[in-house]
């Protein structure tokens, strides 16, 4: 018999699983039928039983049983039910275990949650989770307005807010994950068109940087290369103006602190219509880092368009890419032309 965390490992492949051999609307049937019209049933009958109050009791009741670090609270008159969820049990299985199968592990709460929600009458009216196993959200019933409630545990004001990139939904749709560069909430898409206007890409890495120019080919100058091509390098270089004198397009976050604090000065004193798009990884066995508190964006993450791909497949434990590695695999998940690069004796580019 397995125990209360036991199954987040088998959630987490089980997903993948689904989205890879049927598509993502099999593993949305998955989420709204197998577990939120049956393993998560006792829900709907204690909201449809007593509303709000009907939910607080039985998700507390949950929390006790798991052992959940999170906190409910529930405000009748104000017509709000709210979670604090300080430490999730089940991301936490996957974070200390070091599982990452799936392309996007958090999001099936959502996918029982809402269809759930519907069938009784209420909502998700906000909600957020910083995939690093923090999140919040509030409920609602629909037949009534609600109000603001604000509690002394706010998740938000946690220092390990900062950490992680956030999915948020309102009125059960989910938000832009960056509004500035397209309306989807999805990361993969999100990378697809911060880089659609580049037909070619290339990497500026250690070898190119140390004579602090980029190598093109014979037939092309670095000024032809900069209109032509889209450069992706690491923080370690871009913090570097001698090694990365151009503004790349994109800026891959390694983990670790002293790079991000580097290439936070030369980013945060970059015009905002020049700054490069910072990604990152976020391997779940990893610290995380906290960008907010550098002043950075949270930068997109790269795992789940590299999963998608088929490019990538998380082993727990094992060596991981290095930094130009997971540019190489970025390069070739988004099925552009790639632009010559110096590269060592024996090595070669994607």
């Amino acid at each position: 018999m397995l125990g209360c965390q036991d199954f987040c490992g088998y959630y987490d492949w089980t997903f993948h699983y689904m989205r890879r051999r049927w598509g993502n609307d099999s593993l949305q049937r998955l989420l709204r039928e197998a577990i939120g019209g049956e393993s998560q049933r006792h829900y709907a009958e204690a909201g449809a039983r007593a509303g709000l109050r009907g939910l607080y009791d039985t998700w507390t009741k949950t929390g006790e049983d798991e052992h959940c670090d999170w906190t409910f609270t529930l405000d009748e008159r104000k017509n709000v039910l709210r979670c604090d969820m300080r430490q999730c049990p089940s991301k936490g299985f996957l974070n200390e275990n070091d599982l990452n199968a799936d392309e996007d592990y958090c999001n099936h709460c959502t996918g029982w949650m809402i269809p759930l929600l519907e069938g009784i009458g209420s909502e998700l009216l906000e909600h957020e989770h910083n995939h690093c196993g923090q999140c919040w959200f509030t409920i609602r019933m629909k037949d009534r307005p609600s109000g603001k409630l604000h509690v002394e545990g706010d998740i938000r004001n946690d220092p390990r807010w900062g950490c992680g990139y956030l999915d948020r939904w309102k009125n059960d749709r989910p938000l832009p994950l960056l509004p500035s560069v397209c309306a989807s909430p999805d990361s993969c898409d999100v990378l697809e068109s911060w880089f659609a206007r580049h037909p070619t890409l290339t990497i500026l890495d250690t070898d190119q940087g140390k004579s602090g120019q980029l190598s093109t080919p014979s037939d092309k100058q670095p000024e032809e290369m900069a209109v032509t091509a889209a450069v992706l390098t690491t923080g370690t270089l871009y913090a570097d103006r001698q090694r990365c004198p151009v503004n790349p397009s994109a800026v891959l976050i390694e983990h670790d602190a002293s790079v991000l604090q580097g290439g936070a000065a030369r980013f945060l004193a970059t015009a905002i219509a020049d700054r490069p798009l910072l990604i990152h990884p976020f391997l779940p066995g990893l610290p995380p880092l906290d960008f907010v508190a550098c002043g950075l964006p949270r930068p997109v993450p790269i795992l789940p368009l590299l999963i998608r791909a088929g490019l990538y497949v998380h082993r727990p434990g094992g060596p991981q890419p290095e930094p130009r590695q997971w540019l190489t695999l970025l390069v070739k998940a988004l099925r552009k032309e790639y632009l010559h690069r110096c590269s060592s004796p024996g090595e070669r580019g994607p």
